[in-house]
């Protein structure tokens, strides 16, 4: 399963402060771990997985330990502060087991951030992070932390069966800025509103209820093509070169 959000940083935030942006990450890295222990310890990727296995991300005490600092901070030794760069963690696991982060960050004030989480799972028939309630509790963690334009979360290979090439797809489930109601959305499955300061601040919009989302099963992609086509209709899903 792949949980991917696009967003902009603010132009204040300081160039090439990756404990800053491991700190940040820390609540989405908690809420992943509630749901499988497996996905508690993060690792520098590195050439070999010997290698990676050297840098643990973060400390006993849940921040980010000075020797991953300073390994990130060689990778980009030479190079201005303003380039982009990238953050790359994974969960020092193999196979089925694997998971990893890829966070882009710098680059200038017009330059739009990825947030890209993979998790290998075990099974067609559920997930390691539980059912599409408990799902939907680590993707409204990722938009309190990061705010995104929107938030993807599904199988990476469903982008391919998606209805357009220019927009974001449904997937599994989307996150969207908006206020959306099942009048708007009809054939979303359930809608889960994200609130803010007490306010909504936007809707996570689920394509199945009843099973993990499996991309093999023809109901499934049609019910998340329904979805983008009606949310395109009313201008609610996003072009990327707009974002």
């Amino acid at each position: 399963m792949n949980l991917f959000a696009q967003y902009r940083d603010t132009p204040n935030l300081p160039n090439a402060d990756f404990e800053f942006h491991l700190r940040r990450l820390r609540p989405v890295v908690d809420a992943l771990a509630s749901q499988d222990a497996m996905l508690k310890e993060w690792y520098i990727q590195g050439g070999s997985a010997e290698e990676a296995l050297r840098y643990r991300v973060y400390g006993e005490n849940r921040q980010p330990l000075p020797t991953a600092i300073d390994e990130m901070t060689k990778e980009y030794k030479g190079k201005s502060r303003d380039d982009p760069k990238s953050i790359g963690i994974w969960n020092g696991a193999a196979q089925k087991d694997g998971a990893s982060f890829s966070i882009s960050i710098d680059g200038g004030d017009g330059f739009s951030q990825q947030f890209d989480f993979n998790v290998k799972e075990r099974s067609n028939e559920s997930s390691r992070l539980g059912g599409y309630q408990a799902v939907a509790q680590i993707v409204t963690k990722v938009v309190e932390v990061y705010a995104p334009s929107y938030a993807i979360f599904g199988p990476r290979k469903y982008f391919a069966n998606s209805v357009f090439d220019n927009r974001p797809g449904v997937s599994w489930m989307l996150y969207l800025p908006h206020a959306l109601t099942a009048a708007q959305v009809p054939e979303a499955r359930a809608l889960i509103p994200v609130m803010c300061d007490g306010k909504q601040q936007g809707t996570i919009i689920v394509s199945v209820t009843d099973e993990v989302f499996d991309v093999n099963n023809r109901e499934h992609v049609n019910s998340a093509n329904d979805i983008e086509i009606r949310l395109a209709d009313q201008d609610l899903l996003p072009r990327f070169v707009d974002l």
